[in-house]
């Protein structure tokens, strides 16, 4: 697989720095948002191949961000990610474009097979 330019949008540090730390690993560049804002703002700037998108962000809904960047750039690839997981909130989020949808807590090698998946056959 070739390296990834990934954003993690999400505000809890432990899920970012993990994320940062497991891809980091294998060869990919992380760049980190906090708020929903920063993070359409940084998608706005850089050009990246995975967006990794919490649900529950203190200022924006990310099922809102996922539609606003899924109209802008049709072609990135996001993983949403939630605490929350529901059946209708997958079904929504596939529904506005998401590629896969990742429920917390994760492990590191569930982590690492959902972005796998997102680019299998490339």
């Amino acid at each position: 697989m070739k390296p990834l330019k990934v954003l993690v949008i999400d505000n809890e540090d432990v899920i970012c720095n993990a994320c940062r730390l497991v891809l980091t690993e294998k060869g990919h560049e992380v760049d980190i948002s906090k708020t929903g804002k920063s993070g359409l703002i940084a998608v706005g700037h850089t050009t990246y191949d995975l967006v990794l998108l919490d649900i529950k962000l203190p200022d924006m809904d990310g099922m809102d961000i996922l539609k606003t960047v899924k109209e802008n750039v049709p072609t990135l690839r996001i993983i949403v990610m939630t605490g929350y997981a529901t059946l209708s909130n997958a079904v929504q989020a596939m529904k506005l474009g998401a590629t896969d949808y990742l429920p917390k807590p994760f492990t590191d090698d569930e982590l690492v097979a959902a972005v796998e998946k997102a680019f299998e056959g490339l």
